[in-house]
């Protein structure tokens, strides 16, 4: 039996994934904070096709309900998980001199101190079977080394998502573990405007927006025996699009990145 466990599982990206590992025939935890409803209307239609599923309430924020929630997911299944879907991270666009300390919490609680807990609870279990997989969701590799305007507190979060995984890459690998990353690009994810998701497909060198689907492949090999020697790494599932490409839009409106190469430092 192998069991994921799948944070922000509810909705988005998150579903998606559950569905693909399920399919794949895990059993899988769908990890949710607040929205119950979307999680219970998930596990059943994962259910009612003949799949494992449970979902459980923590936020992952919390080192304390981190490590609850890997423990739940043991007793529900009767063995802990093995693999391990970072996917709750949340985004903002906003310059730093606008970015309340209270939001740039926020952010670094959501992408990287969430990452930490929940990764740091799951190993005691991965050690022992001396198997696992780790997968982070994680920023485009350019981003990570130059920085861009109005994304700063994102970037530094992910920024330290890839050092993280980098660096348990290294220290787990002697434990037949591997972690990794996935860096989306442009995702449709089902509530953009048909204006805005027109603007952003015309910016992407595949000629669509990116889907949950196509994360979930992604995930789907990192976490297969087919990748046992692929760890440390990210891998960008961008349609060829890159922040490079100066513009996102955001909130139904457009935003100028990279309007002073001078910023990217």
């Amino acid at each position: 039996m192998r069991v994921a466990l799948v944070t922000g599982g509810a909705r988005g990206i998150g579903a998606a994934l559950c569905e693909r590992l399920v399919a794949d025939g895990m059993h899988v935890a769908v990890n949710y904070r607040s929205d119950a409803a979307s999680a219970e209307s998930l596990v059943d239609r994962l259910c009612s096709a003949g799949g494992q599923a449970v979902a459980l309430r923590a936020d992952v924020c919390d080192p304390e309900q981190a490590q609850h929630l890997v423990r739940a997911t043991a007793e529900h299944f009767g063995v802990g998980a093995t693999v391990l879907v970072n996917n709750v991270g949340e985004f903002t666009l906003s310059p730093v001199a606008a970015t309340s300390a209270r939001r740039w919490d926020s952010i670094m609680d959501s992408n990287l101190n969430s990452t930490f807990y929940v990764t740091r609870a799951v190993l005691p279990t991965m050690r022992e079977r001396r198997y696992g997989r780790v997968v982070n969701l994680g920023l485009s590799p350019t981003v990570l080394v130059r920085g861009a305007p109005n994304i700063a507190a994102y970037a530094v979060a992910k920024t330290g998502v890839a050092v993280l995984t980098r660096s348990l890459a290294a220290e787990e690998a002697r434990h037949g573990i591997t972690v990794n990353c996935v860096a989306p690009g442009l995702i449709d994810n089902g509530h953009l405007p048909p204006e805005q998701a027109a603007w952003m497909a015309r910016r992407v060198p595949a000629g669509r927006l990116g889907t949950g689907r196509d994360i979930a492949e992604a995930v789907a090999f990192l976490v297969s025996d087919r990748a046992d020697y692929v760890s440390g790494t990210t891998l960008t599932v961008s349609g060829g699009w890159d922040w490079e490409d100066r513009t996102v839009a955001h909130d139904g409106e457009v935003t100028e990145l990279f309007e002073d190469e001078a910023a990217n430092v």
